[in-house]
């Protein structure tokens, strides 16, 4: 896990932040540079990135959607310099969805006449397995209250983008029927169980954050049910099925995507705990081999994937609560 010793500092000429990851600084760097990881840790917690591009390359282009309680802050720029593995600086400013250049919304604390650019060099400093990452922006090119909430915001980001690298999360067919995902997470079973079962935990991670609020109901017992919803692109997506089984050992009930009904898959999920880091594996059994081929088709792996980094996130804030 991250090493904390200097999240953050403030200079009088230049905003510095600092994280050291316990990770290759070529798998911290390609972090960085993919669009596709970007995704997982990008802005702060509970601010989920839809649209993403990043041209890892000089004069590549950027662009993100930050989707947030509020609304959406649509972010463009350009890569200025890369040298792999070692330093990036990239350039940044407030646009709307076409890309436009717009003024920054009031709670940027950038007002309304800036129309800079928000600079950021980043260095990765190899450490033997471990990295340093320091990113630099220069106070002239920000003010000081907007360095105040970066300070914050990248904060969290990296929180974030240290649960995507340790991510080891697998998904893979077995047999003609079944999907297996295996996931580590770096609690104790008891706390994993809580947040995958209590409804009002499920709402925080359930689902791709850009998407927007998550309806969650249930009685995780055996003879209850449950349906979790929210919002997606073409609509809503809701799933729902019965408990079969429920225990922070095993869990056993059906799912079933109310867009597709009848289709029915029955998931097994086994939590094993061993020093103190929790272990799960998920075995879903669907109908027939070509309901399991396509939901492998659908891009499942990718939301479930986004989910548990949010489930990460609330299973830290149980830990800290505890």
């Amino acid at each position: 896990m991250v090493a904390r010793d200097s999240v953050a500092e403030m200079d009088t000429k230049e905003l510095i932040i600092e994280r050291v990851f316990d990770a290759p600084r070529e798998r911290v760097f390609d972090a960085f540079t993919n669009a596709e990881h970007l995704q997982k840790w990008w802005g702060p917690k509970g601010v989920g990135i839809g649209a993403t591009e990043f041209e890892a390359r000089p004069g590549g282009k950027i662009f993100f959607a930050e989707h947030f309680a509020g609304g959406v802050n649509y972010i463009a720029g350009t890569v200025r310099e890369i040298e792999r593995p070692s330093r990036l600086v990239f350039a940044m400013h407030f646009a709307n969805e076409k890309r436009e250049r717009v003024s920054p919304p009031t709670h940027s604390a950038l007002g309304e006449a800036w129309d800079g650019e928000i600079i950021s060099d980043v260095t990765f400093s190899a450490e033997g397995r471990r990295t340093r990452v320091t990113i630099r922006t220069p106070r002239s090119s920000v003010t000081a209250e907007w360095a105040k909430l970066a300070r914050l915001g990248w904060g969290e980001s990296l929180d974030k983008l240290d649960y995507a690298i340790a991510d080891d999360m697998k998904v893979a067919p077995a047999g003609e029927r079944d999907i297996v995902i295996t996931r580590s997470f770096n609690a104790p079973r008891s706390l994993v169980y809580q947040a995958l079962t209590n409804p009002e935990r499920v709402k925080k991670w359930w689902g791709p954050r850009q998407y927007g609020g998550v309806s969650a109901v249930g009685d995780f017992r055996a003879g209850g049910t449950y349906r979790y919803a929210q919002q997606g692109p073409q609509g809503e997506v809701a799933f729902r099925g019965q408990i079969r089984e429920a225990s922070p050992e095993r869990m056993v009930y059906t799912e079933e995507f109310e867009a597709m009904p009848g289709h029915i898959a029955v998931n097994t999920v086994t939590l094993d705990e061993r020093d103190g880091k929790t272990y799960l594996t998920l075995r879903s059994v669907y109908q027939s081999k070509e309901d399991r081929d396509a939901v492998i088709a659908s891009g499942m792996e990718w939301g479930a994937r986004l989910s548990y980094l949010q489930l990460d996130e609330v299973i830290d804030s149980l830990a800290k609560a505890a």
